[in-house]
């Protein structure tokens, strides 16, 4: 009676357990195939994106070349203003020694004005004698009635006088005449010195038109300068923006392959560890680490495992990959002989004894922060014969199929989301 009941909890025990495996088997092919989808819409959503970056390269190459084209029209229409410059000062040169000619003139004008005025007064001066000595004429006239005989002394004197008046009246006419002559020169000079003085007027204010329109060219050029520099620097922006989306973009893609490369390097003369050249997974025979249908590490396989065990885990928990590590599962895979459950129940044992291995408190292989290290990530699943490995004629290569596998996953989905933030952060700008 105790043993049927023992057998019977040991059968319900035994079924317990098959359900559960079962349900584990499902729940990680429902993972491999969520996570083998996510990796599929990342890669076309990257490819769309590497496009959409090419087109905007290529914009920022036309955009460049408007800038030179700008900043070729902005350097001839300086060298415009640099000759408008040099016209204008030339210009401004010949106004100043029309502007002196001018004051020069002037100065004649005004000492020869002087000198006009010097002998008007001394005809004046001449007029008032004159005056004077007719008085006295008239004076003598009045006595000519008293005294004959004085008049005609006098009136001898009157002649020599009177010939002396013509002299002075024909010298004074001719003064006069000469006056004329040197007012009208003087208006003639004033005339023309008018007329310079409306061409300089004229010119001075054509200069300050084109010196107004040279300070709005001016105004024009800095702004279209202060333009082109803005767009230069937004340039210069969205150049430095793209290249650094490329740089994580590419450093999120390559960690996979640079981690397995570096595995490949590691293990590249063992050759009883084979290095999977896609996904980094190792490979070893099973006879390698237990006997046949055993579940217990030989001492060759201890062996084994002390020389391998660093090795792989100075790569996978090394500062360069550490961050980016997820999970490292072994995985123990029996071949097509006996029952499936037999065969699952047999890979599940081997797999924890290599992970007992790996992690036991007293372990002579590994430090204690990578046996910490591993505790949060390493697991063990048994596979039975669901995954056998087939020869070249496509029947099941039975000692192949007999193997331990390691292999690590990623943190692929925080990748991913960073890849698409990275994307919607590139359509942003």
């Amino acid at each position: 009676m105790a043993g049927r009941r023992r057998r019977r909890r040991e059968d319900e025990d035994h079924s317990y357990w098959l359900s559960y495996s079962d349900m584990m088997a499902g729940l990680l092919l429902m993972f491999v195939i969520i996570i083998s989808f996510t990796m599929m819409q990342a890669k076309r959503q990257y490819e769309r994106d590497a496009k959409e970056l090419a087109k905007q390269q290529e914009t920022l190459e036309e955009q460049e070349t408007q800038l030179k084209e700008q900043q070729e029209t902005v350097s001839e229409q300086e060298q415009m203003l640099d000759e408008q410059q040099k016209l204008l000062e030339e210009q401004q040169k010949t106004a100043e020694e029309q502007q002196k000619k001018l004051e020069e003139q002037q100065k004649t004008a005004e000492e020869q004005q002087k000198k006009l005025d010097e002998q008007q007064k001394t005809a004046e001066e001449q007029q008032k004698k004159l005056d004077e000595q007719q008085k006295t004429v008239e004076d003598q006239q009045k006595e000519l009635t008293d005294a004959q005989k004085t008049l005609e002394e006098q009136q001898k004197t009157l002649d020599e006088q009177q010939k002396l008046l013509d002299e002075q009246k024909t010298t004074v006419e001719d003064q006069e005449k000469k006056l004329g002559e040197q007012q009208k020169e003087i208006d003639e000079q004033q005339k023309t010195v008018d007329e310079q003085q409306k061409k300089l007027t004229d010119a001075r204010k054509t200069m300050e038109e084109q010196q107004k329109k040279l300070d709005e060219q001016q105004e024009e050029l800095d702004a279209q300068r202060s333009t082109v520099e803005e767009q230069q620097k937004k340039l210069s922006e969205q150049q430095d923006q793209i290249e650094n989306q490329q740089k994580r973009m590419e450093d999120l893609i390559g960690i996979r392959t640079e981690l397995v490369e570096e595995l490949r390097e590691a293990f590249s003369g063992t050759a009883t560890v084979t290095v999977d050249a896609k996904t980094g997974a190792i490979m070893f025979d099973s006879n390698v680490l237990f006997e046949y249908n055993d579940d217990e590490l030989s001492e060759t396989g201890e062996d084994f495992l002390r020389d391998f065990l660093p090795q792989y885990f100075d790569v996978l928990l090394s500062d360069e990959f550490r961050e980016y590590l997820s999970e490292i599962i072994i995985e123990g895979h029996t071949d097509t002989d006996g029952s499936y459950i037999f065969n699952l129940d047999l890979s599940q044992r081997r797999a924890l004894a290599v992970a007992e291995f790996c992690l036991e408190d007293d372990s002579e292989v590994l430090s204690y922060q990578e046996i910490q290290d591993l505790r949060g990530i390493l697991t063990a699943n048994g596979k039975s014969y669901s995954s056998p490995i087939y020869d070249e004629y496509g029947d099941v290569d039975m000692d192949a199929s007999r193997r331990v596998e390691i292999k690590f996953r990623l943190k692929e989905e925080e990748m991913v989301d960073q890849m698409m933030e990275i994307l919607s952060q590139g359509r942003d700008s």
